[in-house]
């Protein structure tokens, strides 16, 4: 008989994600402490064994739910549905189909796009781009970044406390103004992982091939201290695909991002 716990065991939270590390990488990142007090981890258990993980993340002004597994997924499904009464009335999401089915009596879902998971495969590719022109951005450009993003990037998700782990790189043109961002939405040394965010360039310098190059300035340094880079990408995005792709990065799966909210009248989500 599986039964459905809180877990605060790093270690066995930790266990069940490396089995599958380029699905799980954004929750990977999360058992870090930078992250860790952000995080409700919700668990499948039959005995002790761990069958599927939930992960809400609260560190931004709108919760997360991190909900993947590879198909059939029907643990999660089962984890989900008995959880739902514990989700925020609000929150987004990224789901799993099944993940998504068990939600759906009890919440509205607002599809925001069917989105890749990818990995850097062949990092390798990384050292046939001239990264010369690339500079490391500190937490003094914060207010700089969140002008450039607020114009090139509107509606990103961008946490200005990440630009403290000094993974956020830019180009700038002659003028001194930035012209291309890539960044990192989680960053672990003591996971050894990273997940690339906020990639972006400047509306009147896009097609020159800036973001390639920053993208590969930040995977080189990124490598001196993590042993696994992913990201997610919007699954219509063929320019941002083909970048990654040229750049040593493999499909790993696909998932769904949602707005979710209390269905009227239910008495709970």
């Amino acid at each position: 008989m599986s039964n459905v716990a809180i877990l605060h065991d790093k270690q066995e939270i930790g266990a069940y994600l490396w089995r599958d590390p380029a699905l799980h990488l954004y929750a990977i990142g999360d058992l870090d402490d930078f992250f860790w007090s952000s995080t409700v981890w919700y668990g499948l258990k039959e005995g002790e064994n761990l069958l599927a993980v939930a992960l809400l993340y609260t560190g931004g002004d709108l919760p997360t739910l991190l909900a993947t597994a590879r198909q059939p997924a029907t643990a999660l499904a089962t984890l989900l549905s008995r959880t739902v009464h514990l989700l925020p009335q609000r929150f987004y999401a990224h789901l799993s189909p099944e993940a998504r089915d068990a939600l759906a009596a009890a919440c509205l879902l607002e599809p925001r796009g069917l989105h890749f998971k990818m990995a850097l495969r062949d990092p390798g590719r990384l050292n046939d781009i001239d990264i010369s022109g690339v500079e490391r951005l500190t937490p003094a450009a914060t207010d700089e970044l969140l002008a450039f993003y607020a114009h090139s990037y509107p509606g990103n998700w961008f946490d200005p406390r990440m630009v403290e782990t000094g993974q956020y790189v830019g180009i700038r043109g002659e003028n001194g103004n930035l012209l291309s961002v890539a960044g990192v939405h989680v960053y672990s040394a003591e996971q050894r992982v990273a997940a690339l965010g906020n990639i972006t360039t400047a509306p009147a310098a896009r097609g020159r091939g800036l973001a390639t190059v920053a993208t590969a300035a930040l995977c080189r340094s990124l490598l001196q201290t993590v042993d696994l880079i992913g990201l997610n990408v919007r699954a219509d995005n063929v320019a941002a695909i083909a970048c990654y792709r040229r750049l040593g990065f493999a499909f790993v799966a696909e998932y769904e991002e949602y707005m979710v909210r209390l269905k009227p009248f239910s008495g709970n989500c």
